[in-house]
């Protein structure tokens, strides 16, 4: 267990679409696992500021148990809040 006596980790995010693709499973997976502790992971989705510059974020949100296991996870495309 992580070494402050925390549970769980709540992280949010706003991840580009190339970097949230790359590494945003890849990060909370191991943040769980290193710190022994459930990763609950907000994240933006979808595309904002459309007056703008178009920035597009990759979403994803999921919750992690501390061995790296997905238990839920939207896929980016959708809104809302899944318990």
């Amino acid at each position: 267990r992580f070494q402050h006596g925390v549970d769980i980790l709540l992280i949010p995010s706003a991840f580009s679409m190339p970097t949230g693709e790359a590494h945003w499973e890849l990060l909370m997976r191991t943040r769980a696992l290193e710190c022994q502790c459930y990763v609950l992971a907000a994240a933006q989705a979808g595309k904002h500021n459309e007056d703008g510059n178009q920035r597009q974020s990759w979403g994803h949100a999921m919750a992690v148990d501390p061995w790296g296991k997905i238990l839920a996870e939207f896929d980016g495309s959708s809104s809302g809040v899944k318990v």
